[in-house]
């Protein structure tokens, strides 16, 4: 199933995913968005999912490092590595 907000309420849920998230029973979660709303949804979640960071990239294949986040395993780039993190791995 998929569940939809948006803050003014014109289609599905009204308010932050966030919200949403507290009312509805899930298992595993996929989203995308700035950097504000990951850490918002990966504060609020309860299970395991991925993330689909928008990162501005300065090369676009990985030589710069401008688009890296950190992770259990060290800096990924969101250019090679990514754009799709697992919650797991990312360390704010």
């Amino acid at each position: 199933n998929v569940t939809v907000t948006t803050v003014n309420g014109s289609y599905g849920v009204r308010g932050f995913v966030t919200d949403a998230m507290k009312e509805i029973d899930y298992t595993y979660f996929y989203t995308c968005g700035p950097e504000p709303m990951l850490k918002a949804v990966y504060n609020a979640s309860v299970t395991d999912g991925e993330m689909s960071f928008e990162e501005r990239m300065g090369c676009g294949f990985g030589a710069c490092m401008g688009c890296s986040c950190k992770t259990i395993t060290g800096n990924k780039r969101i250019c090679k590595e990514g754009p799709v993190l697992k919650k797991g791995d990312v360390i704010w």
